[in-house]
C-alpha cells in the first residue's frame, strides 16, 4: 500500500523553500512522484499551458560543483558530518550501497561473462572504459550517487538537488529545467506528458521500473498517477550503467554489432543500429566507406578518380555490403533472443529486459533491411 512519506525530509524541504504540487510517495523501497489524491491532471497542469512546473528548489540547499569528482568529494564531506550537516534530512533518505546491487560496477563477474556472451560485449566493453574512474574514486557509495542522481544547471554545472531526484525516468516526458531571479532552479514537464500519463492505467512498479511494460512486448503504459522526468536521451547500456535500470521500449536505444569480413584486418568492423533502426547512419559513416573500398572491384576502383573517399561507389557494391551486413545482424538477433531465453530461465530480469531491448533495437534495423533488400532474405 503506498503511503505518504512523512518524514523529518519534508519538514526540512518545506523549511529550505523547497516546493512541488505532487505527494512524494513510497511504496517499499521505490520512492515516486505522484499527483496527489483528489486532485486531477486537468486542474494541476492548468489550461492551455505548455509546461508545468513539477518542483522549485533554491540552488542554495543543492549541492553543486563543476565536474563529478568536486560533488563526489562535497557528498562524502557532507555525509562525514552526519546529522550536523544541514543537509542531513534529505541524505538520511539517500540509497545505501546495497540498493546499487543492480549497476553492473557491482556485478559478479559470472553476470558480465554471461551478458558479454549475448550482446557482443557491450557492457563489459563500458565496464572496461568505467573502471579507471571507479577504481580512482575511493567511496563507491558517493560515485553511485553522483552518477545517478546528477542533474545539470543551466550555467553547465552540476547538481545533486533535493526533491527533484526522487522523481524516476520516462524519456518520452519533455522536461525542461531554468533558474529564476531568485536562484532556484525550476524543473517543468511538458503538460501533455503529465496528461498522458494520468490517463494510463496502473502498473505494479516493478514493471515500471524493468521496462515500462504490461502485457504483450511494446504495449507501453505508465503508472497510473505517476510524473515522471526526462534524465535525458540515453541508451540502454548508459541507462543500465549509471542507474542500473534499463527499457525494452527506449525510444533512445542505439545498439552496436560486429561485421566481419576478407579485407578487414584483425579488428572487426563494429556497427551501430540507431533509435530509427537505420544502419545508414552518421555513427557508421567511416566503418561503411572503409567497407565500400574493401570490397570494391578493381575495375570500380579504377573508375575512383573523382571518388572522394565517402557514400556510394555502385549498386554491386553497396548491395554486397548490406548483404553481409544482414548475415551478421541476423546473427546479432539470434544470440540476444537465446540470451533472454537463457536470462529467463536464471530468473534475471534485469539481464533478460537489457537483452530484449537490444533484440528489439536491431530488429528494427534487420526490419529495414528486409524492406530495401528483400532478395537478401
Amino acid at each position: 500500500m503506498k503511503v505518504d512519506l512523512n518524514t523529518p525530509f519534508l519538514a526540512w524541504a518545506d523549511a529550505r523553500g523547497i516546493s512541488t504540487p505532487l505527494s512524494l510517495v513510497s511504496d517499499g523501497n521505490y520512492r515516486s512522484m505522484q499527483i496527489p489524491p483528489g486532485v486531477t491532471a486537468q486542474s494541476l497542469v492548468g489550461e492551455a499551458t505548455q509546461t508545468t512546473d513539477v518542483v522549485r528548489v533554491p540552488l542554495a540547499s543543492c549541492i553543486i560543483g563543476e565536474d563529478s569528482p568536486t560533488l563526489v568529494e562535497k557528498l562524502k564531506y557532507e555525509k562525514s558530518l552526519g546529522e550536523t550537516s544541514l543537509l542531513a534530512p534529505w541524505l538520511n533518505l539517500l540509497p545505501t550501497l546495497d540498493d546499487f546491487k543492480d549497476m553492473p560496477r557491482f556485478w559478479e563477474n559470472d553476470r558480465l561473462d554471461f551478458v558479454k556472451k549475448f550482446d557482443g560485449g557491450q557492457l563489459k566493453a563500458r565496464l572496461e572504459i568505467d573502471q579507471p574512474r571507479i577504481d580512482k574514486c575511493n567511496d563507491s557509495w558517493a560515485l553511485a550517487i553522483v552518477d545517478s542522481r546528477t542533474n545539470y544547471l543551466p550555467d553547465e554545472t552540476y547538481s545533486l538537488t533535493p526533491m527533484l531526484d526522487m522523481f524516476n525516468h520516462d524519456a518520452t516526458y519533455r522536461t525542461s529545467a531554468r533558474v529564476d531571479e531568485e536562484n532556484n532552479l525550476m524543473l517543468g514537464v511538458s503538460s501533455d506528458s503529465i496528461l498522458a500519463s494520468a490517463s494510463a492505467p496502473n502498473i505494479d512498479w516493478k514493471d515500471q521500473v524493468f521496462g515500462f511494460l504490461k502485457g504483450a512486448a511494446g504495449d507501453k503504459t505508465k503508472q497510473g498517477n505517476e510524473v515522471f522526468i526526462s534524465y535525458g536521451d540515453f541508451d540502454n547500456i548508459e541507462l543500465l550503467s549509471n542507474y542500473g535500470f534499463c527499457s525494452v521500449d527506449n525510444a533512445s536505444n542505439i545498439e552496436t554489432f560486429k561485421v566481419r569480413y576478407v579485407g578487414m584486418g584483425s579488428e572487426p568492423a563494429l556497427l551501430a543500429v540507431d533509435n530509427q533502426g537505420e544502419i545508414d547512419n552518421m555513427f557508421n559513416t567511416m566503418s561503411l566507406d572503409s567497407m565500400r573500398l574493401s570490397l570494391a572491384t578493381p575495375s570500380e576502383l579504377e573508375e575512383l578518380e573523382e571518388y572522394d573517399g565517402s557514400g556510394k561507389i555502385s549498386d554491386r557494391n553497396e548491395e554486397e555490403i548490406f548483404a553481409l551486413i544482414s548475415g551478421e545482424l541476423q546473427e546479432a538477433v539470434y544470440d540476444a533472443k537465446a540470451g533472454v531465453e537463457e536470462a529467463e530461465i536464471r530468473g534475471d530480469k534485469l539481464v533478460s529486459t537489457y537483452l530484449q531491448g537490444r533484440q528489439r533495437t536491431l530488429e528494427s534495423g534487420l526490419k529495414i533491411l528486409q524492406e530495401k533488400y528483400p532478395d537478401f532474405f
